[in-house]
């Protein structure tokens, strides 16, 4: 019993050989070393579905994979999103995601905000009211001292939705706010591709949704726009950020 109290409390790494195979995980640069961060995860052998919230670093340099047990981690999941900022030592902020049991009979999406604090090796669940709702195949970069969050979609045995909100969750007052972008977003999407520019602005490409045509018909598109979410506040002020649209077709 000693034991087991110990090993709840104590950081645990192991040198290992690499993961096993999954899907819908995060895979995050270490901010100052040569390292990648691994999170989470799911894996469908055919009749059951395996979620993860294993945390793996690999050494680039040297092709080793160590596995990192940390004390009280977020609860498995996949589809989340992972962004590591240099702050602090290092922290990896994780958003979101979906659980699903072997069964399939248990699915649900998470709205939960953690850190890993890199340099103790410390997991924490930030308690912030007024953030996104649960989702999966969101994005979520961090530009300047925010995390922005995008998109997603959430899906119950009846139903789903797609999309196309933006928040913010600040890293400094550790507040949300959901932002109200000028001109015409994007439409509601999962899985589009997201990063920061060196203006402080945001790039939004492509993405996927669906739509009913009718009772158990649904209408897959894949998109292929692009969006610029600008940031047009000034150092020292409240951030606005208004949106404009680059054709891409």
């Amino acid at each position: 019993t000693l034991f087991r109290s110990a090993a709840k409390t104590q950081v645990i790494e192991t040198a290992c050989s690499p993961p096993s195979p999954r899907l819908n995980a995060s895979l995050s640069a270490y901010p100052e070393k040569d390292e990648l961060i691994l999170l989470g995860g799911e894996y469908f052998n055919g009749q059951k579905t395996f979620l993860y919230n294993e945390l793996y670093l690999y050494n680039i340099k040297k092709n080793t994979w160590t596995k990192v047990d940390v004390p009280n981690p977020p609860p498995r999941r996949c589809a989340h999103q992972a962004v590591v900022m240099p702050q602090g030592g290092g922290q990896l902020w994780v958003f979101g995601g979906e659980f699903a049991s072997p069964d399939g009979e248990q699915f649900y999406h998470y709205k939960d905000l953690w850190v890993l604090h890199l340099a103790t090796k410390a997991w924490e669940q930030i308690k912030a009211t007024g953030g996104p709702s649960g989702r999966s195949g969101h994005r979520m970069v961090a530009c300047k001292r925010q995390l922005i969050i995008f998109g997603g979609f959430h899906e119950s045995a009846r139903d789903y939705v797609y999309y196309n909100d933006v928040y913010s969750f600040n890293l400094d007052t550790f507040k949300w706010t959901k932002l109200s972008p000028a001109g015409t977003g994007p439409t509601p999407r999962s899985g589009c591709q997201m990063a920061t520019t060196q203006e402080g602005n945001i790039v939004i490409y492509g993405g996927y949704s669906k739509q009913k045509v009718k009772k158990d018909v649904d209408k897959g598109t894949i998109h292929t726009d692009m969006f610029l979410l600008k940031n047009e506040g000034k150092e020292g002020e409240d951030t606005q950020i208004g949106e404009e649209e680059t054709q891409t077709r």
